[in-house]
């Protein structure tokens, strides 16, 4: 047995919808409050001076803002915001140039194993990073590529290409399957019909690895901070944790910590704000 509510002019609402609805907007108010109020903290705590940091009432606004956190943070992370900048860019170029006709290959080729080769690459997303953490610091040392662009470039591939390839490899198999015919009855060459053709409708999911490929390289910690030193390419989200662990207590720089961390998202913030076009047709219906 059901209940009913009547509405005036309108349906008639049963209560099982009715709790079920305020408990789904429950939820979602919930999870949004979640996401809001600490980013609300963080973003108040980066325009407080020091004498409020710390007041008693805990002030939620700050009743004299500053931006000398802001000034004092941006001095210090200059130079990180600069490698993260160059490591996270080679890192997204670099994904897309393996990527790319790895993924057409399995997408739209038939060849002995296909199968079996690409869930053996799809496999290595299950194992957890902190397991190569010893023989790619060791290896990179023997290699010279320590503390380099291109050791962080190679090394972050590892972790880029298994899950670029998955998602290129979907786009690609999901395209109709006489494109390239089509195109060579026109006159192109089989690479000619994957450049003018294949490309270009593939634009979303070339926007779509681009961006997570970029993502990974600005946000990657742990083998950030195992290849580089303070004296050499460095990125931000390291100099972030220096930040944080420059002090204890009270005599950590919290307001800076905050503008720091402020400065380190805006940039993926942005690029995702350009990317959204092309971020909704990868992933979007």
């Amino acid at each position: 047995m059901r209940l009913s509510i009547d509405t005036i002019g309108g349906p008639t609402l049963h209560l099982e919808d009715v709790l079920f609805k305020l408990a789904v907007y429950g939820v979602i108010a919930t999870l949004v409050l979640l996401i809001v109020i600490p980013l609300f903290v963080v973003v108040s705590v980066a325009f407080t001076p020091t004498s409020e940091l710390f007041a008693n009432p805990t002030l939620w606004l700050p009743t004299n803002p500053t931006l000398e956190w802001w000034s004092i943070g941006f001095g210090e992370l200059q130079e990180g915001l600069f490698h993260s900048f160059v490591i996270s860019t080679g890192t997204a170029l670099i994904a897309l140039v393996v990527t790319i006709p790895g993924a057409y290959v399995f997408g739209r080729k038939e060849f002995v194993g296909k199968q079996f080769v690409f869930y053996a690459i799809i496999l290595s997303l299950l194992f957890p990073s902190i397991v190569l953490v010893v023989p790619i610091t060791a290896r990179w040392l023997q290699w010279g590529l320590y503390d380099s662009y291109i050791g962080l470039w190679i090394a972050f591939q590892i972790f880029i290409t298994p899950f670029a390839i998955w998602i290129l490899r979907d786009y690609f198999s999901n395209l109709p399957e006489n494109l390239e015919e089509a195109a060579q009855v026109y006159g192109c060459t089989e690479f000619g019909a994957f450049v003018r053709v294949i490309l270009p409708i593939a634009k979303p999911a070339l926007i779509a690895v681009g961006f997570l490929a970029f993502l990974n390289g600005w946000n990657e910690f742990l083998f950030a901070n195992l290849l580089t030193t303070s004296s050499g390419v460095q990125p931000a989200i390291v100099q972030l944790y220096a930040t944080l662990h420059s002090g204890q207590g009270e005599s950590i720089p919290w307001a800076m910590l905050m503008a720091q961390a402020l400065i380190i998202g805006t940039p993926p913030a942005i690029l995702y704000f350009v990317a959204q076009k092309g971020l909704r047709g990868a992933f979007g219906p």
